[in-house]
């Protein structure tokens, strides 16, 4: 009788321990828990994220210092489970990872220098843990720098590019805390199944695309061309321009 029962108890275990795994990735309601992964989210103005350091020549723009102020990052992703059940990508509802590890890391306010004295920087925005998933955009709220001396170039600024056209010290730059969308470079997202960066990636191509610099002057003649709010310097436009490009300069990559 001790042999029988001891038997059953060997054919039984895998269940009980089946059973044990099944309890512990479920919540209390029966919801299963997502696992995750590590990843950090890094920003570049470089095309080749993790590639050499070059000089930073864009059209009529030489530019020496470029950065940009990050805040309220929210990562979208479709559920590791749901892909693994076959759903199309288009059918589901993408979930966000505001409240996780990652999430809450990111969404602190930040200001990213991007381009210093002529080269490439890469700046950590946010990292820690989020859920397995395939991700396919990223919105955040540009960040208005007060943490800096008041008289400091960069106080009150959430972009700033500093450089030359044609030889005269230029600058341009922004104020507002407005939400960017950053859309994936894969159109199928990038799938997360383990710890890995990514990136947000700062196109200034982009940015000054259709830009024409060649109109733009140092009106009050302090011997900086000024593109930035209020029609400074009269360089209006050209500044409008560039605000219309924004959105389309910055994606994510993997």
């Amino acid at each position: 009788m001790k042999k029988s029962f001891l038997n059953i108890a060997k054919v039984m275990m895998p269940f009980g321990l089946a059973f044990g795994m099944i309890a512990c990735t479920t919540t209390e309601d029966g919801t299963p828990v997502e696992s995750e992964s590590r990843v950090a989210l890094r920003a570049t103005a470089d095309q080749n994220v993790g590639g050499e350091n070059s000089r930073v020549d864009v059209g009529a723009m030489s530019v020496t210092e470029f950065q940009v102020g990050t805040q309220d990052v929210e990562m979208r992703y479709a559920a590791k489970s749901e892909i693994g059940a076959g759903i199309n990508l288009g059918n589901i509802s993408l979930s966000t990872n505001l409240n996780a590890e990652l999430g809450t890391s990111a969404s602190q306010p930040k200001s990213n220098l991007l381009i210093q004295n002529g080269e490439h920087q890469t700046a950590v925005i946010g990292e820690g843990r989020t859920p397995d998933g395939t991700y396919t955009e990223i919105t955040f709220d540009l960040y208005q720098n007060t943490n800096v001396e008041q008289d400091h170039f960069a106080y009150g600024k959430s972009l700033y590019i500093i450089g030359e056209v044609n030889n005269t010290p230029t600058r341009i730059w922004f104020e507002t805390e407005e939400e960017l969308r950053a859309t994936s470079r894969d159109t199928g997202g990038y799938a997360i199944d383990g710890d890995a960066d990514l990136w947000l990636y700062f196109d200034l191509q982009s940015m000054f695309n259709g830009v024409d610099f060649s109109a733009a002057t140092d009106a009050d003649a302090d011997g900086f061309i000024d593109i930035g709010p209020n029609d400074v310097d009269g360089n209006g436009d050209i500044h409008a321009a560039i605000r219309a490009n924004l959105d389309s300069s910055v994606e994510f990559v993997k």
